[in-house]
């Protein structure tokens, strides 16, 4: 802190290390025996101990290294053990104010005389410096800064705790002690004090997290009283006190320090430190136990359906799975769904249900760490009981949880690691995150269940209508209900959306409602509300706001096909994109549910998302947008001409041009593979014939019309050849290509003999 609140300064002499207890002992003393890790079983080499009065081993011999200056240059050397340190340097830590004339010289001469003491190999001459030869995890400082990234970085509180415990341990009073080094002495021995102390506090509040704030209270009391102006220190020793039931200790304790605070530095207690203090003063009665949490919001009003869903996760949850995963496209009723389940299964969480909106596709969202403090509360847990410091808080939460059966429902995450900091713990609770991604780091390393939520069934849809419009309103119009539902693609929240409206307007009949819902092929405005959680554009739009532009030029590309649903390669010649390129923003787009796979590398995606992506398209580069439909149509072209001369190799088609730039057909290699391609693009290629049209790419049309045609003879689809010929006919019509007219009168007329016609 800039005012000097809980920080060493460079001016000051570093704390020596406190005593901690029996649990922080020294772990690296005088004696020969005292173990330094596990790296030192059977070890002959080198050990240096700087975290206290330097120390030196060689194996079990203590070494005696005695003027300053060698002492100086054995510490620069081992707090790089293993690396290479300058002359430069070397001479910077021996002569800080008054550097020699000739300082290379003068570290040569220091150099022997130190080998002399360590033995010929202990240090290493390198090209730009000196190297000694230790070990770094035979350094205490190396080993401390080591064991505190472990600690840091563990995810099991009790295995932080012991990393903890043993960086802690290695220290036995002031870094460098007895060295004169500014440089060693200064600011480095400051920052090595500030990462001890930081340390113990994050120990201390481990232990207020297992509970065992009477075993702490008076190592705490010592530490704050040892560090008078630290704050951090300060607020543990009244959280500790507080829990011991020593509130009026608490209070005498915050006053002392207030005090020596505006004597010293004229300022006042920290605003947590503050709000403690209040929350002493304030504190009454409390009950024995608290409630159990039953923090669910109400549930969804007529829910009606998905069965199965419910089903599943009885089973999950009655089995070893302890996290469930719910995702889906924007709007397929997640929420309304784990909310049905969570009312329904609260028998089975009697120690509380805990519910979290992480708003994850929200401007900004929810931190976790704001997070905590709402469910630490909800627990029963005291104000001034939950820290600042994130991990503290984390500790606190698990804690709590610990030995529960509780459910926690973490509504809307945006990916994993928003998820992972409120996991609990052990293995009594259940845990269900809905999410519009996939969150398959979830699957994989926390073993969660995923459960895709798909659109429901027309019956259920049909039976969301009923639940809110009244199953006598519903019958009385079939045919607009159905086609209210087809419009809507089935999607929950615009049946909801249109269920309002119409329960707004009890007089005005289904098929009234049904007319003016067919505007949203063109404009989800026709689904708009007052309320942006609901808003199908925004609800949408928060999907693909949190794309990666790649992936956004994809979606909005994919307006462009006419559909249904389109292959992999097809979209490699649409995005302009090679194919692993497109794949890797296929997934994206997947993990998004934005589209769908409908079958083995095919995709799609429902109308409204068409709607909504077409609207983007239209708001872009349009001439971006028309070359995407020119690669689009010679995709087809291409790829049919080949495949009907696989089919037909005598067939009289016309040649294409050559494709224009980026356009990528499909290689098919023989008849099999034709046939296959075909059956499956039948109707696309339909739908590309009059995006052509359309867009008055007449001889395009022609070219393949003509194509398309041999797979129809083959089929015996008269009705597809007769459509066939009068696009072919009307387009070559508008191009003025007469002789592709005469061909394609040729071919008709060829085909009558053929057939007797």
């Amino acid at each position: 802190m800039s005012d000097g609140r809980g920080a060493a300064h460079a001016g000051e002499c570093p704390s020596e290390g406190p005593a901690l207890g029996p649990a922080l002992g020294p772990a690296l003393g005088p004696a020969p025996a005292a173990d330094h890790g596990p790296s030192n079983a059977g070890n002959h080499g080198l050990r240096v101990a700087l975290l206290g009065p330097l120390q030196v081993w060689r194996g079990s011999t203590a070494i005696d290294v005695s003027p300053n200056r060698l002492r100086t240059m054995l510490a620069a050397l081992a707090l790089s053990a293993g690396n290479t340190v300058t002359v430069e340097q070397l001479a910077l830590a021996l002569w800080p104010d008054d550097p020699p004339a000739h300082q290379r010289r003068s570290v040569q001469t220091y150099i022997s005389r130190l080998r002399r003491v360590l033995g010929p190999a202990a240090i290493r001459t390198v090209k730009s410096g000196y190297r000694l030869d230790a070990d770094p995890d035979d350094v205490d400082v190396l080993r401390f800064h080591r064991l505190l990234a472990r600690a840091a970085s563990s995810r099991d509180t009790r295995a932080e705790r012991e990393q903890l415990e043993e960086a802690l341990a290695l220290w036995r009073g002031a870094p460098f002690g007895g060295l004169r080094s500014s440089t060693l002495c200064g600011p480095k021995a400051v920052r090595l004090v500030e990462q001890r102390l930081s340390a113990v506090e994050r120990w201390i509040d481990l232990g207020l997290a297992e509970g065992r704030h009477n075993e702490l209270v008076a190592e705490v009391q010592e530490l704050a009283l040892r560090h008078p102006l630290r704050e951090p220190l300060w607020e543990r020793l009244l959280l500790t006190l507080d829990r011991c039931g020593r509130q009026a200790e608490a209070l005498a304790m915050y006053e002392r320090l207030r005090r020596r605070l505006a004597r010293d530095l004229g300022v006042d207690p920290s605003p947590e430190l503050q709000r403690m203090h209040l929350s002493l003063l304030a504190d009454g009665e409390r009950p024995a136990t608290s409630p159990a949490p039953c923090m669910l919001p109400v549930a969804v009003a007529g829910f009606t359906g998905r069965d199965d869903e419910c089903e599943r996760l009885d089973r999950l949850f009655e089995g070893d799975t302890r996290i469930c995963v719910i995702s889906g496209t924007a709007g397929v009723g997640k929420t309304a769904l784990v909310l049905h389940w969570a009312h329904r299964a609260r028998a089975k969480f009697p120690d509380g249900q805990l519910y979290v909106d992480l708003q994850g596709f929200a401007s900004g969202g929810a931190a976790t760490n704001d997070a905590l403090p709402a469910l630490l509360t909800a627990m029963g847990v005291p104000p001034q009981a939950i820290l600042a410091e994130s991990r503290a808080r984390s500790a606190l939460y698990r804690t709590m949880l610990a030995g529960k059966r509780v459910l926690l429902v973490l509504d809307d995450a945006r990916d994993a690691e928003q998820v992972r900091r409120l996991l609990p713990g052990g293995t009594g609770c259940a845990v269900v995150v809905t999410s519009r991604q996939g969150l398959s780091s979830l699957v994989a390393s926390e073993g969660a269940a995923l459960l895709t939520l798909d659109v429901p069934t027309r019956e259920e849809a049909r039976d969301l209508l009923a639940r809110r419009l009244g199953r006598e309103r519903i019958g009385s119009d079939p045919a607009a209900t159905d086609e209210i539902i087809e419009l809507c693609a089935r999607l929950p929240l615009a049946l909801a959306i249109v269920a309002g409206r119409a329960v707004a307007r009890p007089l005005s009949p289904l098929a009234a409602l049904a007319a003016d819902l067919r505007r949203v092929r063109d404009d989800l405005g026709v689904l708009a509300t007052k309320d942006s959680l609901t808003d199908m554009r925004a609800v949408l739009a928060r999907s693909y706001d949190a794309l990666p532009p790649d992936a956004a030029r994809l979606f909005r590309l994919l307006a462009v096909h006419p559909g249904p649903d389109v292959g992999e390669a097809a979209l490699a010649s649409l995005a302009g994109l090679h194919a692993p390129q497109v794949s890797e923003l296929l997934d994206t787009l997947l993990d998004a549910h934005l589209v769908s796979e409908t079958v083995p590398s095919r995709f799609s995606f429902h109308e409204l998302l068409r709607t909504y992506a077409r609207g983007l398209a239209r708001a872009g580069d349009t001439s971006a947008h028309r070359r995407a439909v020119l690669r689009t149509i010679e995709h087809y072209l291409h790829t049919t001409y080949r495949a009907a001369l696989l089919l037909d190799p005598a067939a009289q088609l016309i040649a294409p041009d050559a494709p224009a730039a980026k356009v990528r057909p499909e290689h098919l290699r023989d008849r099999g593979q034709a046939q296959a391609w075909f059956r499956a693009e039948r109707v696309v290629l339909f739908r590309v014939l009059r995006l052509a049209m359309a867009d008055g790419l007449h001889p395009h049309v022609v070219r393949l019309a003509l194509a398309v045609t041999v797979w129809c003879d083959l089929e015996g689809d008269e009705q597809g050849k007769t459509a066939l010929e009068i696009l072919a006919l009307e387009a070559a019509g508008r191009s003025g290509d007469h002789a592709a007219r005469g061909r394609q009168q040729l071919h008709e007329s060829g085909q009558a003999r053929h057939t007797g016609r």
